[in-house]
């Protein structure tokens, strides 16, 4: 009998010590698995895209302040995390992690009402915003008392207080390209004009611009906004000359961000129009999301 549970007990001690090897052997190769993950890190980034936030003529890029006060209210009930462009830059280029739930808020063009509507909020809730200004608006109106809501553009001293807070980035959507004239549309090529004299227009318009940006704030942008969404593949390449990381597209989707400098470009956003909540902009948006490892 003694022999029996003797025999009994080595195997059932043979059985842990397999067992425990077993459970070794799968740690290690879960541990091998998340190694390699680590160096492939991907993050699902959406980008809202804002323009206008003040109290009439809402409508597809204007909303009220009452309804940027929700976005904001939702993403903190929601633990989104707002970050920079900068912040995404740093995550592709040198995999410094992102926080959890990271969405960014961007705005276009630099209307007045960001300063007076907008900046206020994000003080109360301590939420982050990218804002691509128009340097040419920005000059104008640093040089004129004009701060009509309709059609005022913010201002150099504006910009610097805003840049301080730490909860505003700067980033440069062309000095004077935000417009359609003499057969140019935003900063794209026109009809029959040389990739020579397309690159001069371009280099110029936008060096003007960072060099401005970068004697207020002492920054230089690192994100170029596309005027009305509109570049082609020559555009890119001479935005990548310039030195700039990425750019902000208009087309419609949420990112998925890899860490590959190439991700960075062309990247896609949300609208935030009136009467359209910022969680049902974001679910619509997800749905386009294609998770495919190239």
């Amino acid at each position: 009998m003694k022999k029996f549970l003797t025999l009994k007990r080595s195997k059932l001690f043979l059985l842990i010590i397999i067992f425990s090897l077993l459970i070794i052997s799968i740690t290690r190769s879960l541990i091998a698995i998340n190694a390699v993950s680590s160096n492939n890190q991907a993050a699902c980034v959406p980008i809202m895209m804002y323009h206008q936030v003040k109290n009439d003529n809402l409508g597809k890029d204007v909303i009220s302040p009452y309804e940027f006060e929700n976005d904001l209210k939702y993403l903190a009930d929601n633990n989104y995390s707002t970050i920079t462009m900068s912040q995404l830059i740093d995550f592709v280029y040198y995999g410094i992690e992102l926080p959890k739930n990271p969405i960014i808020l961007s705005f276009d063009d630099g209307y007045i009402s960001v300063y007076k509507y907008v900046f206020p909020l994000l003080k109360k809730y301590d939420k982050k915003i990218v804002l691509s200004i128009v340097g040419k608006s920005t000059d104008n109106f640093s040089k004129v008392f004009d701060d009509n809501i309709n059609y005022a553009s913010i201002t150099w001293d504006q910009i610097y207080e805003m840049d301080k807070s730490g909860l505003v980035e700067i980033q440069n959507h062309s000095y004077d390209l935000h417009k359609i004239r003499n057969g140019r549309y935003g900063c794209y090529q026109k009809q029959d004009e040389s990739t020579e004299h397309y690159e001069i227009v371009i280099t110029e318009d936008l060096t003007t611009l960072q060099e401005k940006i970068k004697e207020i704030t002492h920054k230089i942008p690192t994100t170029f906004t596309y005027p009305y969404g509109k570049y082609n593949d020559k555009t890119e390449d001479i935005i990548k000359k310039l030195g700039f990381k990425a750019t902000l597209s208009c087309t419609y989707g949420v990112n998925l961000i890899k860490q590959d400098p190439e991700s960075l470009y062309g990247l896609k956003r949300i609208c935030r129009s009136h009467n359209e909540p910022i969680d049902k902009l974001i679910k619509g948006g997800l749905k386009t999301l294609k998770f495919i490892d190239n």
